[in-house]
Formats: structure tokens, C-alpha cells, sequence
């Protein structure tokens, strides 16, 4: 027997609310379509845009501010760089282009950008030749408030509390989703657009910087319905505070040459470092970038770190220690042409708010998981293989490759959130509602896999998970291990259709979520084994060195025989 379910309609449907969300949002009700807006959170408080994890947040416009030689092409030059081959030059053009305008947009919302005296505060953020970071306090939520205001006082139609649990595709057409609602009853949203801003998967990982919510929905929704991923082997991950809070730990504090111990207050970098290397010489390298980078020697850092607390010498939260304790501050800050001199006093400001003094106190760090660097592939309007489905922010891949620059995320989501919502708009304008004989038959069967009435714990399993994830795909990768990951993945997924409880829609929630990053899970490990090199962010233990043969993407397609194949992103 069918069970019952609401049916909505609405011309373009957005999932997720941060700051891709937000200005796709706005740009298709400026082109006259009718949108709704899904989160399962609450709107304007939750996503990753709204979860401040560092003092500033870095907004990358190469408008010259920092650097007179700089300009859109410097800026796309040092993308590519970055992204070794693995990102869509096209994509990339578009980013550097069109930056400019959309730091122009947001402060015409409302957005402040610091200055120092008469022009921008900006800095040489992970990855760039040239300073053009803009500044803007409190992380990301100055943007989240801006055009969260503006998109409630248009009225925008918005379901706070509502899951969606699977895209509604047929046919190579994306028409909708299905969702459960706050009393788990299931939900129809018929859309002739959607777009997902669903953001990464960062939940996965035991120790990472992200807000609980980040469960790698998009991801795992938009493969199951046949949308292609890219780039999923490639990450950021880094070195961030973890005690007595949690905060992202800035690339230019490195400069300072910070003083790293275990457990017992014994250096332990040195310990893990090849023959001959100095810390001296990592650190320098460190100071370019926050991201974990198998590019240079920087990368020891993390591999110290991450090895430092398999080996048992870290702390009981998962750390290791870190302080300033006799840094020369004179002969550091004096030298206002470097980034940290520029920094430090919003820096020790935030730090000291939190109850830390950087000039005399220690700080548990850790390496934790930050942004996925891939995602749904999208063209040039932000729309996947799956004709109706957009998707930008960081669901989406192509702008970026093996690493990203620190400071370019929050201008994707810009740029590229306001084309999808203009793309969305104008296909919905030209199609009606597609209808479909039984569209609650697939729902229902994915829902029914849940048998909910086990013994297992959602949370436990959660956990486990995490665990293993941080062990084998954070920093860390070999064959044995992410083969390991991948095994562990089936038997969690067995335990969590077979043998958990599921009462409570929460309980649904935490359900779907768990299925969400075991799905992830499994195709970035799939990914990884797949590359056999070390490039960029994707660190093989067992194929430490680059190899030009792979220069390619792997394009994930559960349509495939292997689930996969291979490409360059810019002849597609």
C-alpha cells in the first residue's frame, strides 16, 4: 500500500542555504521564477558559510590592491598552477572574470570588507603569487546576513526543517526531490530547476572544521540520480586549533615559526623528517598555505603530525601542542610587507576574545578536514550531465583542482551561485511540470531498505566511521588502507539497514545522513585508489611522486561497469 505524501511545486528549487544558496536564490527571483528553498537546518543559521572557524574570512579579488601586477589572468594562472591539471580551465576563466563584480554585489548588500586607511586590507592567502585576499571579520557570516536579509525581505519561500532524501530524475532530467519533513512524513517538490548548494562532506572525517550538518548530501543524492563527480579524491585538509577551541589555523601564523611538542613536551617533527630536510626549511614552505599539499615539503607537517598521533604521542583530545613561546614578535611584526605583521592584531584579538594569549599560551592542534575540492561536474552555468540539476559552492567541481587557493570558496559560491540562478530561471521559464506515472516508487523503495527496528547505535556507527575515515583518506593514503575503508564502509552499511533503530524523524535524519557519507565515503576512497600518484592535496604512501601519465580526471558515473572513467575536464 502507497503510503501518503504532500506534493509542492515551484519553478526552481535550492538546496541549502549558505552563500552560494543565497545568491542563486536571488538572482532566479530577479529573473521571475518562483523559488523555494529547502534546508534541513534553519535558514540563515546553518551551512557551512554561517559556521565561523577562523577570525577572518579570505575573499580573493585580483582587483590590484595588494599588488599593483595583479589582475585577472595573474589570477587564473595561479589557479591552474594550483590545480595541476585536474581543474576546468573554463571554469576557471569564469572565476577570474567575474570575481571583481561580485565583491562589488556584496557590498552593495551590506557586506564590509576591512580597509587599512585608504584601501583594502588584503593578504597573500594558501597557494597565490600575489596578495588579494579581502578581509572580512567573523569568517563568513557577514555574507549569510547580508543576503539572507535581502532574500527575506522578498519574501523567498522557505522550508526550514526539511530533509531531502533523493532527486527526482527521469529520463536524464532532474524534476524535483523527494524529502521528509520535521514530523517524517514524505514530501514531493515538483521543480522545473533545481539547484544543490548542499555544500561538502567534512562530517565524515572524526576531526574536521565543519558544522555538523555537512554530511555529504549533494554528493551522494546527485550520484545516486546519475549526475557525474569529479575531483573527489582531492581535499583540503589541515593543521587547526582543536583545544581550547576549534578554530582553523591560519597559513601566515607559520611565519612565526611556532614551536610543535607531543604529549610529553618533546619535538616530534624532526622525528618523521627525511634525512637531511630541516624544520626550519618545512615551516618556510608551510607559511604558503593552510591546506595539506603533497606538492613540497611543507607536507611534512601534517604527516608529522598525523603520524605523531597513530604513534600514540598525542594528547587525549587527538592533538599535539603548539605555542609561540620565545617567537621574535619585534623583529616579525616590524616587517609590515608580511602577511603576518598585517594579520596578527585581528588574529591575537580573536584568539584573546576566546580566552587565549598567543604571546604566552599553549594550544592543542590537530589535522582536521576542511573543504572537498571536488563535485558534481558543471558547465559554464553551473549545470550537471543531468539536465535540470545546478549546483555550486562546494557540491561543485571544475574551478579548482588538485588544491585550491585559500580565499577562492566563498568567491565560487558568489560567482558561480548567482549563474546557476540565472540558468535555473531562464530553463524553468521555457518547460512545463513533467509529470510521471508513479513518481513515489522509487522513494518508497529507498526509504523501505531501512529495516529500523535493530539494537545498533546511529551515533556509534557515525563514529566508526569517522574513525576510519580520519585513519585511512585524511592525510595518509595507501592501497591496504583505503581497501580497508572501503570494507569497513559495507559492514557499516549492513549494520545500518539491518540492525539500528529508527523511532523519531530525528532518528530519519541521522539515518539518511550515515547512508549519505557511507556513500562518500566509499567513492572518494573509490577515487583514490583509483589515482596512483601523489598530487596536490591526494597523498599516496605507496606512489609518493607525481606521474604525468595521470594527468586526467576521474570521473565518477555509477552508469559505468567500473563506476567510473577518465578525462580532462576541459575537453568535455
Amino acid at each position: 500500500m502507497q503510503k501518503p505524501y504532500r506534493e509542492i511545486t515551484t519553478d526552481v528549487l535550492v538546496v541549502g542555504s549558505g552563500g552560494a544558496a543565497l545568491r542563486a536564490i536571488l538572482e532566479a527571483d530577479s529573473a521571475g521564477a518562483d523559488v523555494l528553498v529547502a534546508i534541513k537546518g534553519e535558514f540563515r543559521k546553518s551551512g557551512a558559510t554561517f559556521h565561523s572557524v577562523a577570525e577572518v574570512g579570505a575573499f580573493n579579488i585580483p582587483d590590484g590592491a595588494g599588488d599593483p601586477e595583479d589582475n585577472p589572468g595573474v589570477f587564473l594562472n595561479d589557479i591552474l598552477a594550483a590545480g595541476q591539471g585536474m581543474a576546468d580551465p573554463r571554469l576557471a576563466r569564469i572565476l577570474s572574470e567575474e570575481a571583481e563584480d561580485t565583491l562589488r554585489y556584496l557590498e552593495r548588500h551590506g557586506v564590509h570588507f576591512e580597509r587599512e586607511d585608504d584601501h583594502y586590507l588584503v593578504f597573500r592567502a594558501c597557494f597565490s603569487s600575489r596578495p588579494r585576499s579581502h578581509v572580512i571579520q567573523d569568517h563568513f557570516k557577514p555574507i549569510v546576513k547580508a543576503l539572507g536579509t535581502e532574500a527575506s525581505r522578498r519574501g523567498i519561500r522557505v522550508m526550514d526543517q526539511l530533509m531531502i532524501v533523493n532527486l527526482l530524475a527521469h529520463q536524464g532530467q532532474c524534476l524535483g526531490a523527494w524529502a521528509i519533513d520535521a514530523q517524517g512524513d514524505s514530501v514531493l517538490i515538483r521543480a522545473k530547476s533545481t539547484i544543490l548548494t548542499t555544500g561538502g562532506s567534512s562530517q565524515l572525517f572524526a576531526k574536521n572544521l565543519y558544522p555538523s550538518d555537512i554530511t555529504g548530501d549533494g554528493y551522494a543524492m546527485a550520484y545516486r540520480a546519475g549526475a557525474h563527480l569529479v575531483n573527489m579524491e582531492f581535499m583540503q585538509a589541515g593543521v587547526s586549533v582543536i583545544a581550547p577551541f576549534i578554530n582553523l589555523f591560519g597559513n601566515y601564523l607559520w611565519d612565526a615559526r611556532p614551536n610543535l611538542t607531543d604529549r610529553d613536551g618533546r619535538p616530534f617533527v624532526q622525528d618523521y623528517l627525511p634525512e637531511g630536510l630541516t624544520l626550519d626549511a618545512v615551516l618556510q614552505q608551510k607559511e604558503r598555505h593552510f591546506p595539506f599539499s603533497s606538492s613540497d615539503i611543507s607536507k611534512y607537517i601534517e604527516i608529522s603530525i598525523q603520524k605523531a598521533i597513530n604513534d600514540g604521542r598525542g594528547t587525549d583530545e587527538g592533538g599535539v601542542y603548539m605555542d609561540f613561546i620565545g617567537c621574535d614578535f619585534d623583529a616579525i611584526l616590524a616587517d609590515k610587507t608580511r602577511s603576518i605583521a598585517r594579520m596578527w592584531p585581528l588574529t591575537y584579538e580573536w584568539y584573546k576574545a576566546k580566552g587565549v594569549d598567543l604571546y604566552k599560551d599553549k594550544v592543542q592542534i590537530t589535522c582536521s578536514a576542511h573543504a572537498i575540492n571536488g563535485g558534481l561536474r558543471i558547465d559554464s552555468d553551473a549545470q550537471s550531465n543531468l539536465k535540470g540539476l545546478f549546483a555550486a559552492g562546494e557540491v561543485a567541481a571544475g574551478p579548482h583542482g588538485a588544491d585550491r587557493l585559500g580565499g577562492n570558496m566563498a568567491v565560487t559560491c558568489q560567482v558561480f551561485g548567482a549563474r546557476a540562478g540565472r540558468a535555473a530561471a531562464r530553463r524553468a521559464q521555457g518547460m512545463a511540470h513533467v509529470e510521471l506515472a508513479d513518481p513515489l516508487a522509487g522513494h518508497q523503495a529507498f526509504m523501505d531498505r531501512f529495516v529500523g527496528r535493530g539494537a545498533q547505535s546511529l551515533e556509534a556507527l557515525r563514529r566508526a566511521l569517522q574513525k576510519a575515515a580520519n585513519r585511512h583518506l585524511l592525510i595518509l593514503r595507501n592501497e591496504a588502507g583505503l581497501k580497508a575503508l572501503l570494507e569497513t564502509c559495507g559492514d557499516l552499511r549492513r549494520a545500518l539497514l539491518q540492525d539500528t533503530l529508527i523511532q523519531t524523524s530525528e532518528d530519519w535524519v541521522a539515518a539518511l545522513e550515515l547512508d549519505n557519507m557511507i556513500e562518500v565515503a566509499g567513492l572518494m576512497a573509490k577515487a583514490a585508489l583509483q589515482r596512483t600518484e601523489s598530487r596536490g592535496s591526494h597523498y599516496r604512501e605507496d606512489h609518493p611522486a607525481p606521474d604525468q601519465a595521470q594527468e586526467h580526471n576521474i570521473i565518477l558515473d555509477h552508469g559505468q561497469p567500473q563506476g567510473f572513467f577518465t578525462a580532462r575536464l576541459g575537453d568535455l
